[in-house]
C-alpha cells in the first residue's frame, strides 16, 4: 500500500521514452522497469515503429513476466504526422474486439519488403526475353478517357 501511496504522490515517469508508452499500464508494473525495458528494447533497434516486437523480450528481461505488448500508433492519412505508441497488458485489459482478427501487421514496413517490391516492379518492367519495355500503365493498352468537352 506504501509503494501506491507514494506512486500516487508522485506520479509517472517523466523520462522522454514514455511517452511511447499508452496508459493504463499494468498495477504491479513499475515505470523504473518499463524504462529499463524501453533502454534495452531501443537498444537492440533504435527505431521506435518496432517497438511490438522488440519490447516484450526486453519486458521479460527486466521483469520476469511474459506481457502483452500492442500497437497503439496513430498517422494521419497523408503520412505527415505520426505517433508511435504501444501499450503493455498483462491479460485481456486493453483488448478491443477485432484486434486479433487484423489482417494486416500493424508494423513499419521492413527493408526486406522493400526489397521485394522493387525486385516486382523490376520484373514487370521486362519482358519474357528480358529486354526492357516501357512501363503502359495499370492495365495493357488501357489509355485514359479522352478530356470532357467544355460547354
Amino acid at each position: 500500500m506504501m509503494k501506491s501511496l507514494i506512486r500516487t504522490f508522485r506520479g509517472p515517469s517523466r523520462d522522454p521514452r514514455m511517452t511511447y508508452i499508452s496508459r493504463p499500464m499494468p498495477r504491479d508494473l513499475r515505470d523504473e522497469d518499463v524504462v529499463a525495458a524501453l533502454e534495452i528494447a531501443l537498444a537492440a533497434d533504435p527505431n521506435p515503429a518496432y517497438l511490438v516486437e522488440t519490447l516484450p523480450p526486453a519486458l521479460k528481461q527486466v521483469t520476469g513476466r511474459d506481457l502483452q505488448v500492442l500497437d497503439r500508433t496513430v498517422r494521419d492519412v497523408t503520412g505527415a504526422f505520426s505517433k508511435v505508441q504501444v501499450m503493455i497488458r498483462d491479460g485481456g485489459v486493453g483488448s478491443w474486439p477485432g484486434y486479433d482478427a487484423l489482417s494486416y501487421p500493424l508494423l513499419a514496413p521492413s527493408a526486406k519488403a522493400e526489397e521485394t517490391r522493387a525486385a516486382i516492379v523490376a520484373a514487370d518492367a521486362t519482358d519474357g526475353d528480358g529486354e526492357g519495355r516501357e512501363p503502359s500503365g495499370p492495365k495493357p493498352g488501357w489509355q485514359p478517357p479522352p478530356p470532357l468537352e467544355r460547354r
